[in-house]
């Protein structure tokens, strides 16, 4: 039951985020939704872990609607935003996992210095 409440609060701030048009940046869709996902996580994943969380949370593209080709999963990058958090030390994700916010600003600010 409590996964299930857990994937539709994903959905829905996923959803929210999308319908705002927050950002056309992959990086900053893949740091927001995968904060979502640390947020409510007890203990840490693996790299692979959360790449394979974030697939199920990107719509896959669909090549005959260009509005939806952004939308196609892009590993290389799911995978370089997923290791500026990894990079982040324990002290770190600790004050990061206290808010979506705290989050996506420590993981952004890593995500920029790998640049």
């Amino acid at each position: 039951m409590k996964k299930v409440v857990l994937l539709l609060a994903v959905i829905t701030a996923i959803g929210a985020a999308h319908a705002e048009g927050e950002t056309d940046d992959p990086a900053q869709s893949y740091i927001a939704n995968l904060c979502t996902i640390v947020t409510q996580e007890k203990s840490s994943g693996s790299a692979d872990s959360y790449i394979a969380r974030l697939k199920t949370l990107t719509p896959p593209g669909d090549a005959a609607s260009p509005q939806q080709e952004d939308t196609a999963f892009d590993e290389d990058e799911a995978r370089t935003v997923v290791a500026a958090w990894m990079n982040l030390n324990e002290d770190q994700k600790k004050v990061a996992r206290q808010s979506q916010q705290a989050c996506q600003n420590a993981t952004w600010d890593e995500y920029q210095s790998q640049d």
